[in-house]
């Protein structure tokens, strides 16, 4: 072979005809520095929130260049180690409830098809089999999986791969009328489980009502049916407690969580079944608990590398300066409302968006995210709004600058108009 394929990196989420991704090539602390040199400081962990405890940890890559020295992989049929039993029971202490059961997936996206299958699987250990629909709310996102874009409520996710999983539909997010109404209409007795973000994230952004989740529990109790919790981006403090869970004081059936799981340094995902669940797939004598699995399901080097993540959060107090910052950071932004190019700004924790108005707010929103990267700080553009969600090692003043940039990369747009 001789020279390099140009273009042979088929790029995801890319606009088609597009320009190619600017190019990142390292990180340190809250920073990270593009092909160009230009030091930016990153407002997005990562462009998606997931690198949470900050860039260039070189105890994460020390813990998993260790573990990969000792042994670099074992995991399936019969055969576990050390790591992935310590790390589940670290997981295992933290989450609400009796979320005690980890499951190792690579990703959020297989977090999600891995609840959807232990959902439907568990009324099929308990004698209901005919429990195999899943409810889920409009603007939510849970992965890219088909499962996660047939119960996913982005209809741009799903459009162009159907027909996807059957049994599936959406309601108004955080309308408990409108999913008890669902609930009824498909009749309790056919339904698997309600899936939910505790947050949506990458819908724009939209908390819920402070009793919303709350009343969803209770609807899903009354109505024997499961109740999934999407945290793959709400967990691991990003809403200034553990999990969303703790945040708003609801203990799901099962929950999904990745990202901050290992701070992305090494992909991974888990789903986490309670005690109910969990032991309807155990107390059977049936052979295989969960015909369900993945080659690198708990992966040694990505076990080391969330231990290691835990360690930092809890030495550095991440989640209670999540809690602070995360204060300070709705705050500031609400400040945002005042431009008369901004719509709505909201959020939750160490997650905010600022949506923009006009004739193209798509076009609005990157030549403000543009001008905001000329200024040395990384939001994310994201179809009408943009999207702030820092590493939890972010203090006041880190989010000053990301607002105060933000601000004046607004009032620039708008001068410029």
């Amino acid at each position: 072979m001789s020279g390099t394929r140009s273009g042979a990196l088929w790029q995801p989420f890319t606009p088609a005809g597009g320009p190619r991704s600017r190019l990142l090539v390292s990180g340190d602390g809250k920073f990270v520095t593009d092909a160009d040199g230009n030091r930016l400081l990153d407002a997005t962990a990562g462009g998606v929130a997931c690198v949470i405890v900050g860039h260039g940890r070189a105890e994460i890559a020390e813990a998993v260049r260790s573990q990969l020295e000792t042994l670099e992989y074992y995991c399936l049929f019969g055969y576990s180690h050390p790591m992935a039993e310590t790390f589940a029971a670290e997981i295992a202490a933290r989450t609400p409830g009796d979320l005690d059961h980890v499951f190792f997936t690579n990703s959020g996206s297989e977090a999600v098809e891995t609840a959807l299958k232990i959902a439907r699987g568990y009324w099929q250990r308990v004698g209901s089999a005919n429990k195999t629909k899943f409810i889920s709310l409009r603007n939510s996102y849970h992965g890219m999986n088909f499962g996660g874009i047939s119960v996913g409520g982005l209809t741009e996710n799903r459009t162009a791969f159907g027909p996807l999983l059957s049994g599936c539909s959406q309601v108004a997010a955080h309308d408990l009328d409108a999913l008890a109404e669902e609930l009824s209409f498909q009749d309790p007795t056919s339904v698997a489980a309600v899936i939910m973000e505790p947050v949506q994230a990458a819908g724009g952004v939209y908390p819920p009502p402070e009793e919303y989740l709350a009343g969803v529990r209770k609807l899903c109790s009354d109505n024997e049916v499961l109740l999934i919790l999407d945290e793959v981006v709400c967990g691991w403090g990003r809403l200034g407690h553990w999990f969303g869970g703790h945040r708003y004081d609801v203990v799901a059936d099962i929950m999904t969580t990745a990202k901050g799981l290992t701070s992305a340094y090494i992909p991974m995902g888990a789903a986490i079944a309670s005690e109910r669940v969990h032991e309807a797939f155990v107390a059977k004598d049936s052979g295989i608990e969960l015909m369900h699995g993945y080659t690198y399901s708990g992966h040694p080097a990505a076990c080391a590398a969330g231990l290691a993540v835990i360690g930092i959060i809890e030495r550095e107090g991440l989640v209670q300066n999540a809690n602070k910052v995360g204060r300070h950071l709705q705050a500031r932004v609400a400040e945002l409302a005042t431009s008369g190019l901004v719509t709505d700004v909201r959020g939750e924790g160490m997650l905010a968006a600022v949506e923009l108005g006009g004739d193209n707010p798509i076009a609005l929103v990157a030549e403000v995210a543009s001008r905001i990267q000329d200024n040395g700080v990384l939001v994310r553009a994201q179809e009408d709004h943009l999207g702030i969600y820092p590493p939890l090692t972010f203090d006041v003043a880190d989010v000053d600058r990301v607002v105060d940039v933000t601000a004046d990369a607004l009032e620039s747009a708008r001068v410029a108009r």
